[in-house]
């Protein structure tokens, strides 16, 4: 199966980025798959610097962080356009937002995220709830796989689900039932 990332973004920047252009932002936040930018220098109509290129930002997120890189996005929220990285290390997830214009790091954060052993964790509601909220946010699904993670000190169901349609993980708090969030990977047609 085929899987593709929702992809956030403005008419206007979509055909910039395909033919190379400038790049007029529009809209509070956007983002673009890294894949889609080229590796050359790319200006914006709003300002004469140009961004730095995938490949630096990707330097110097593993500078702040070691590891291996899962996703890479170009962001802009409130006027600022930066680079999202996503980095896997042993047991540490870690997104570092980089300047797409300076190329300095703006933030770091980390998420300490490994599997529990059922039989080591307090929780109040058991697996098998937890698959049921699952199975009810997804009709027609299957379960695939399910875990039960310590993310930011909060115990953590991951349900992984599929159909004919898509794959997806349902990420359920594990004391309160409450559903953290559905990322849904659809099928290409």
């Amino acid at each position: 199966m085929k899987k593709h990332k929702r992809i956030l973004a403005s008419g206007v920047l979509s055909a910039a980025l395909l033919i190379g252009g400038a790049a007029a932002f529009t809209g509070a936040e956007s983002t673009v798959e890294a894949s889609q930018l080229s590796s050359t220098s790319t200006s914006t109509s709003t300002s004469t610097s140009k961004m730095i290129t995938v490949e630096q930002a990707k330097e110097a997120a593993l500078k702040e962080v070691q590891g291996t890189i899962d996703d890479i996005d170009l962001e802009k929220e409130n006027g600022k356009v930066y680079y999202e990285v996503e980095i896997e290390s042993d047991k540490v997830d870690a997104t570092v937002l980089i300047d797409a214009y300076t190329g300095k790091v703006l933030n770091v954060s980390k998420d300490l995220d490994f599997e529990v052993p059922a039989s080591e964790a307090v929780v109040k509601v058991s697996l098998e709830q937890a698959t049921q909220i699952a199975l009810k946010q997804l009709d027609n699904s299957k379960v695939i796989s399910t875990e039960l993670d310590l993310d930011d000190g909060r115990y953590e169901y991951e349900i992984e689900l599929v159909n004919n349609h898509y794959e997806a993980e349902v990420t359920i708090d594990a004391n309160t039932g409450d559903i953290v969030s559905v990322d849904i990977d659809r099928e290409e047609d």
